[in-house]
């Protein structure tokens, strides 16, 4: 019986994945244009180094490109997004804070781009959650 716990400390930082491993799981991620996912693998390896700061610069590359992505999907920043779901079963559905955040902005009225602009968050973070919103049909396009 180990009483020190040395063992724990080894097998925490075996399972613990290393730099060079985030960076080929986020360069097959890549390949497949699966930007999110290498996006959040990218991060973690940049906060386990902060030292190797070209980590940083794939962060923001990555997060450009999805800025691109998010605004595609958006479309028109003028169109005028509308609650699809009933206000009753927002609550039901366990968005996190900045989605809900993001919803009680929405009156039928203001424009994705002025929505952006007012919501005090990053363009990456509101283009990101309306992205989702609209992916997840909470969110339409008032015709």
């Amino acid at each position: 019986m180990n009483v020190g716990g040395g063992d724990g400390a080894q097998a925490s930082a075996q399972r613990e994945p290393s730099v060079a491993a985030l960076l080929r799981d986020a360069q097959d991620l890549l390949r497949v244009e699966n930007y999110e996912g290498a996006l959040e693998l990218y991060q973690a390896a940049a906060s386990l180094d902060p030292a190797r700061v070209e980590l940083e610069g794939y962060v923001d590359l990555l997060r450009s490109r999805l800025v691109k992505i998010y605004r595609e999907r958006i479309g028109d920043g003028r169109q005028v997004p509308k609650l699809l779901v009933p206000l009753d079963r927002i609550t039901d559905l366990n968005l996190p804070a900045d989605a809900g955040f993001v919803l009680s902005l929405i009156d039928g009225r203001t424009s994705f781009d002025e929505l952006l602009s007012v919501s005090g968050m990053g363009p990456f973070e509101a283009l990101r959650t309306f992205a989702s919103l609209l992916a997840a049909r909470i969110v339409g396009v008032a015709a």
